[in-house]
């Protein structure tokens, strides 16, 4: 079991408690004995807490050990599933892998063939033309400006993707599109006869010991494969560990090295700032320092550096995540060594506190008071509430926003936890919130009568403000 004193938003142990670990866990290893100063990581993390404002948590591997963890509280992805978006791509990705191993799938095979049962009446020649290979570098050859059309408003999303517009040959030029991914996923259920997420548990999942994934899924039972999975940090490091290892894992060969050379190698030119620029893969980005990662939207990344033989897996809700590599390029690639450094027991004892006390601070009250409560009150929209009509109450930790059939509590000073349950289930109609979801929340009286309410949901990116009017 694990210690005690794993506590929830704090740091888990290092080297010294590693053997307590239970197996399912990375080995964990001081970062010096791995070749890296905790000064190093210490100086990262304060970069991050100065130059980026929503990081929600990390973990840094090297030579196969964890040397570092952390969450910013109140998140804490380390033990809680978080949303990962398009990080899912890498993943569904490896599902073909597994695939092609077992003999199962042809990357040259055509995708009209594979859904001759989903293809529109007199098929456009280039949809005849397009690939599994195509669908693997988003060389579909329809643009992605069509994608929302298909997955809003059609059940069958299978049939919707291939009744796009083609607007060049498959193969000519990247353009990227999660419908392409989607496709992926169905390809991987026609082909295992499983569900893709089942297919990922006994061929992935379960060897390394990942217990947290789970993914919202189409109207058909199909996960969305492009975006949707959630899984822990330490899970996503795992997988990078599995990567950079050449697809072993505890000893055994579970997915060719070819395959992964092959899936993380330039396929195909890409666009985009300094990391997108450098060319893509099989739904992998490569990246400077001749590293590659698996790659989600406001900073969901597993860098996987071969030439560091490490492995940086990160959560946030990120603007500039170009800037979220740059830190890493900065600060965490310069520092590793060659081979172990001198053991520093005070420098460690600072990392440790360092990771413990890493926040999200709440927003401070402005020292009005606000009106008696309870009271009617109307409230801006959020993708938390819709915008109506309630009531406000005084709680102990600050107050209770009452609207519809939904009750959210509101810290004064410092954050309030809600878990709502969205739906019955996990069927997405594109991005939208499905499952059961933690918000927290905390206001600050502008004036008199207005209430300023913060609020972030903790498994995802999905944040926010909007306030409360007193009547």
């Amino acid at each position: 079991m694990r210690p005690a004193i794993v506590k929830k938003f704090m740091l888990t142990a290092l080297g010294a408690l590693s053997a307590a670990l239970c197996a399912a866990d990375m080995p964990r290893a001081t970062p010096e004995s791995q070749g890296v100063s905790s000064q190093a990581i210490i100086d990262w993390l304060d970069a991050c807490n100065a130059e980026m404002k929503y990081m929600h948590g990390f973990v840094v591997v090297r030579h196969g050990k964890v040397i570092a963890e952390g969450a910013w509280a109140p998140f804490d992805p380390l033990t809680r599933p978080h949303m990962l978006y398009s990080h899912s791509k890498s993943f569904t990705s490896t599902a073909i892998g597994f695939l092609a191993d077992e003999g199962k799938v042809d990357l040259d095979e055509r995708i009209a063939d594979i859904f001759a049962d989903k293809m529109p009446t007199n098929p456009p020649p280039e949809l005849l033309e397009v690939r599994v290979r195509d669908l693997l570098t988003m060389n579909f050859g329809s643009d992605a400006s069509h994608a929302p059309k298909c997955n809003f408003a059609l059940a069958d999303w299978e049939k919707g993707i291939l009744s796009r517009p083609m607007e060049r040959r498959p193969g000519t030029k990247h353009r990227y599109d999660s419908d392409a991914t989607y496709l992926l996923s169905c390809i991987v259920e026609r082909k295992s006869g499983m569900r893709t997420m089942d297919y990922l548990k006994a061929k992935l999942f379960d060897p390394l010991g990942m217990t947290s994934p789970w993914s919202t899924v189409s109207p058909s039972g199909t996960a969305c494969g492009g975006w949707g999975m959630n899984m822990t940090t330490r899970d996503i490091a795992k997988f990078g560990q599995f990567l950079l290892d050449g697809g072993v894992w505890d000893g055994k060969q579970l997915l060719s090295r070819d395959w992964i050379r092959l899936a993380s190698a330039k396929h195909t030119a890409s666009g985009g700032g300094p990391d997108w620029r450098l060319g893509y893969g099989f739904q992998f980005w490569r990246c400077q320092h001749n590293a590659y990662r698996a790659d989600g939207a406001a900073g969901q990344f597993t860098i996987v550096m071969e030439d560091q033989d490490a492995v940086v897996s990160l959560n946030a809700a990120e603007g500039n995540t170009q800037k979220e590599l740059d830190l890493v390029w900065k600060h965490l690639v310069p520092a590793f060594g060659d081979r172990p450094l001198p053991d520093d027991a005070e420098l460690q004892s600072r990392l440790a506190d360092k990771c413990a006390k890493l926040e999200i601070s709440a927003p401070k009250g402005t020292g009005l008071a606000g009106p008696a409560l309870p009271a009617a009150c109307s409230y801006g929209r959020s993708n938390l509430m819709p915008e109506g009509n309630g009531t406000l109450e005084k709680s102990d930790s600050g107050w209770t926003l009452v609207g519809g059939n939904r009750r959210l509590a509101i810290g004064d000073g410092a954050w309030a936890e809600t878990t709502w349950k969205f739906d019955d289930g996990n069927v997405e109609p594109l991005f939208a919130l499905v499952g059961t979801r933690t918000a927290i929340a905390a206001g600050r009286w502008t004036n008199e009568k207005t209430l300023r309410v913060s609020w972030h949901l903790l498994d995802c990116t999905q944040k926010g403000e909007f306030e409360v009017k007193v009547q």
